[in-house]
């Protein structure tokens, strides 16, 4: 009896042994198990600390893009400028959006997905007591205010003739509008409601006009090249399921084309 018992015991010490074995070894298996990435080894992403209540749905999309194409990523909240010049020195991995043209003239520095995130809309905020008909043509020789660190606004307003003045904090527009220190503010259709809900506050008749809309992208430090493809596809995906729409549109932004 104590050998039979003997002899059973083994058996199932065999058949342990083996499972564990096809556990570890098991190629098959082996595929099959999940990776995993440390905090550590995620990309850190730059994101504009100005979207206020919009930046955790930034962030929300980010981190399910990145997920979606087998990738980790992590938003570091900072100035825009900032921004630039750690993803230009390699301290940064990627910037969750820049308009189209910067990408371009930086192309030697930085790359960019394909697929564009979304159109931003340029707009354009005056007092009644201003001169000017709200065509962008007509900026010329006017003193034009611009939100910091919209690089669209910085690289065009100097080509339509204006003279721009870099502005900070939007709660400064009033007191530029009112004591003309600037003629027109422009700014980006993101940020014009709380300008227009605060100059409006003022009791003076403020108006406002479309410039264009400007394309976004998302851009990554070229070391990166490798993940593009991924992400670009995962973009795609996403903008069919209208998950933008769903998460980071507000008014002043429009849905992007699927770029075929």
């Amino acid at each position: 009896m104590a050998r039979n018992l003997a002899h059973s015991l083994a058996c199932k010490l065999a058949r342990c042994l083996f499972a564990l074995f096809l556990l570890c070894c098991s190629p098959a298996l082996l595929q099959a198990a999940p990776e995993t990435t440390s905090p550590s080894q995620c990309m850190r992403l730059g994101a504009d600390e100005s979207l206020g209540d919009a930046f955790a749905a930034f962030d929300a999309f980010f981190q399910d893009l990145y997920n979606r194409a087998g990738y980790c990523a992590k938003s570091v909240a900072m100035d825009p400028k900032r921004i630039e010049q750690l993803l230009i020195r390699g301290e940064l991995d990627g910037d969750w959006f820049r308009p189209g043209d910067y990408v371009a003239s930086m192309s030697d520095k930085l790359i960019s997905l394909p697929q564009p995130l979304f159109g931003l809309e340029a707009r354009l905020i005056w007092l009644d007591r201003t001169a000017f008909s709200g065509k962008p043509e007509d900026l010329r020789g006017l003193k034009v205010g611009y939100q910091a660190g919209f690089r669209w606004l910085e690289s065009h307003l100097p080509q339509m003739g204006a003279h721009p003045f870099a502005v900070s904090s939007t709660a400064q527009t009033w007191e530029l509008l009112a004591r003309g220190r600037i003629d027109v503010f422009a700014t980006s259709g993101l940020h014009e409601a709380a300008i227009i809900d605060h100059l409006r506050s003022k009791e003076d008749a403020v108006n406002r006009a479309l410039w264009t809309t400007v394309s976004f992208f998302h851009a990554l430090n070229p070391r990166h090249q490798d993940k593009a493809e991924k992400l670009n596809s995962a973009l795609k995906v996403m903008i069919l399921e209208q998950t933008p729409a769903r998460s980071f549109l507000r008014p002043g932004m429009q849905p992007a084309a699927l770029n075929e």
